[in-house]
């Protein structure tokens, strides 16, 4: 059988659809290019907030729209466990599975294998069962994800290695916890053999992705779990490849890790912490550590044992009960944190969380001020953060060639300060092979990207 997925969301749910690859490959289904070529269509879904969920809708509609008689169309992960009535109600669906059981996929496809014979009114989607809920809605069990090989049947430069999934903390704001649950960690072992089958398939960067990055492990047993298992890593990994951290909170992160990052050379030195405000009281009604003192203490601290550390961070504009007091907080944290990286989402009301209830909501107006405002400020301090290169030299990994308007031969990466798909990229003149690693020497900034040339 012919199949095709389509990732939406983060970079977990990349995992997860190169997981149902594998699967699917090692049963001897064929993967192509196109959904117009599959037998079988699966689209990854994802339920963030409300803009991700009409995109799922709207390119499973899509999909639908294009379907062939023979075609079966799947609703995979996030959207389809925590909103199956929207999920099914898409005509032209035929089945759904949840976010913790895409290790069931080649059952799945079993079940749909079969002549098609089109839903009657009133059928619906096959859909595999959920995993069990206790009374509170939230799965009582979890799919063996933890322990499932994923095995990539596509090859890149850059890969990401998702160390736990779920979440521990109930953020006023997010909806996560209610269908991923509470979080759990991947076994040591198991992620040391997906690292080092990665790099004997070529990848030279390993990105570990999580729910809460340094909350990995408590559910092991063990203390400092992420700085345990990244000291781990870099004993059987070799000491050219990059190690990059992604979705770090803050009050996670021990003087251990700070030093194991410093210590070892395949750590990247670059740090993503969502942070989401600066106000204390914003925090308190967000549901989080309310202590922006002790968060630019923890920076201090990062640059001090790494003084070329990229710090990046995420946060909330137009939170319910958001004054112009506390927005104006906010823009001043940038100001001093000086991060080199931010992203910023304007503030999406979840049907189901806390903060929906919140008084005081923030017109859309002042949210897309703030957000345009806030952008600004950071484009400033990018600009001046990405200046400070110009006449250094960074290690940038190929990851595409091209050419200049006048034709000159032109390569891309990016450097340890660069994650794939949110960050800058370093532009080269010349042109190099995919994979490799090179010295460039910088000689323009730009506010997110850099240019240089190649050294030696």
């Amino acid at each position: 059988m012919k199949y095709h997925i389509v990732t939406l969301g983060c970079p977990k749910n990349v995992v997860d659809s190169e997981g149902m690859d594998g699967l699917l490959s090692m049963q001897g289904h064929q993967a192509v290019a196109s959904a117009d070529e599959a037998d079988v269509v699966i689209v990854n879904t994802c339920s963030f907030i409300a803009a991700a969920r009409s995109e799922t809708l709207s390119v499973l509609k899509e999909l639908a729209s294009r379907k062939q008689p023979h075609q079966r169309l799947i609703a995979a992960g996030c959207m389809a466990q925590s909103h199956p009535q929207e999920i099914t109600a898409v005509q032209g669906v035929d089945a759904t599975i949840g976010t913790q059981q895409w290790t069931q996929i080649n059952a799945l496809v079993s079940q749909l294998d079969q002549p098609v014979i089109p839903l009657t009114p009133g059928q619906t989607a096959v859909t595999i069962p959920l995993i069990p809920t206790s009374s509170n809605g939230r799965p009582t069990s979890y799919a063996d994800w933890r322990t499932t090989q994923i095995r990539r049947t596509r090859h890149t430069p850059s890969a990401y290695l998702k160390i736990s999934d779920g979440c521990n903390l109930r953020c006023a704001f997010c909806t996560i916890p209610s269908f991923k649950g509470d979080m759990r960690s991947k076994p040591v072992g198991a992620v040391l053999a997906e690292a080092q089958e990665l790099v004997a398939q070529g990848t030279r960067e390993i990105i570990l992705v999580a729910q809460h990055l340094t909350d990995y492990g408590r559910d092991l047993g063990l203390k400092d779990g992420l700085a345990v298992l990244l000291d781990e890593l870099c004993q059987v990994l070799p000491t050219d490849i990059w190690i990059r951290l992604m979705y770090a909170y803050p009050h996670g992160i021990s003087e251990r890790l700070i030093t194991t990052m410093a210590t070892h050379k395949q750590i990247c030195h670059y740090l993503d912490m969502p942070l989401q405000h600066a106000h204390p009281a914003t925090l308190r009604r967000m549901r989080r550590p309310p202590d922006t003192d002790r968060t630019l203490k923890l920076i201090a601290e990062l640059r001090a044992a790494m003084p070329d550390i990229a710090l990046r961070s995420t946060f909330i504009v137009g939170y319910p009960g958001e004054t112009t007091a506390e927005f104006n907080a906010l823009l001043e944290f940038l100001q001093t944190a000086q991060l080199d990286r931010v992203g910023a989402f304007r503030y999406s009301r979840e049907p189901g969380t806390p903060a929906a209830e919140l008084p005081d909501q923030v017109r859309p107006q002042v949210i897309e001020r703030r957000w345009h405002e806030l952008m600004r400020l950071q484009q400033q301090i990018s600009f001046a953060r990405n200046q400070r290169w110009i006449g250094r030299t960074l290690t940038v990994l190929i990851e595409g060639n091209g050419s200049a308007d006048d034709g000159s031969q032109l390569s891309v990466g990016r450097s340890f300060r660069d994650a794939p798909e949110i960050d800058g990229q370093v532009f080269v003149w010349g042109h190099f092979p995919i994979g490799q690693i090179i010295t460039v020497r910088i000689t323009q900034a730009a506010e997110y990207d850099l240019w240089g040339e190649a050294v030696g």
